[in-house]
């Protein structure tokens, strides 16, 4: 539709985001503005806590959103996620409701993308596994089902990086993006 303005598209994010918003905002120059916290919108929790401040007063078209891999974050004691898959889905249908209430914009859910275990064992940034595929895919189905009952879409980035390759598409530390997979 004709506009005096470019339409506003809202990333947030992890590192993930952080990682791709680069791209997004070249690929999206002169066709959006592009904008995205400075800081890392982390676990689910922080997220929840901190919409208010990203969401309201920017008129948003578009809110890409995703949030993961610091909720499955591998406690070092107990082997255990950070936030139980219980908690990870309460925390996703509170981030839905209040999206949805602080905006008119669409809502794109992006899937947690996959790691490379052996590669964060290894890593001098980890020195041991942080996160698991296994469960990566099961609060992944959850949010699916999740985004399904508030008419959020999915960005299946994960599948894509499944697609592509991950060890084409994650760095060396077996979590973050490598350039081709930023791209």
């Amino acid at each position: 539709q004709p506009t005096d303005r470019l339409p506003v598209v809202i990333l947030l994010g992890d590192s993930i985001r952080i990682n791709y918003q680069g791209i997004v905002k070249s690929e999206l120059q002169g066709k959006s503005i592009v904008w995205s916290p400075e800081d890392n919108c982390a676990h689910s929790l922080y997220t929840l806590q901190n919409l208010e401040k990203w969401i309201e007063g920017r008129n948003a078209s578009v809110v890409h959103i995703n949030v993961g891999l610091h909720d499955l974050f591998l406690s070092s004691k107990t082997g255990l996620p950070r936030h139980s898959l219980e908690v990870y889905s309460t925390n996703l249908r509170k981030i839905f409701a209040r999206l949805k209430g602080l905006t008119d914009a669409r809502i794109i859910f992006a899937l947690t993308t996959p790691v490379d275990e052996e590669r964060q064992a290894s890593s001098e940034t980890y020195k041991r596994v942080v996160r698991r595929n296994p469960d990566i895919v099961r609060y992944n189905r959850r949010a699916v089902e999740i985004a399904g009952e508030y008419g959020v879409g999915i960005d299946d980035i994960h599948s894509a990086a499944m697609k592509v390759g991950v060890k084409n598409v994650i760095r060396e530390d077996g979590v973050h993006l490598s350039k081709k997979g930023m791209e």
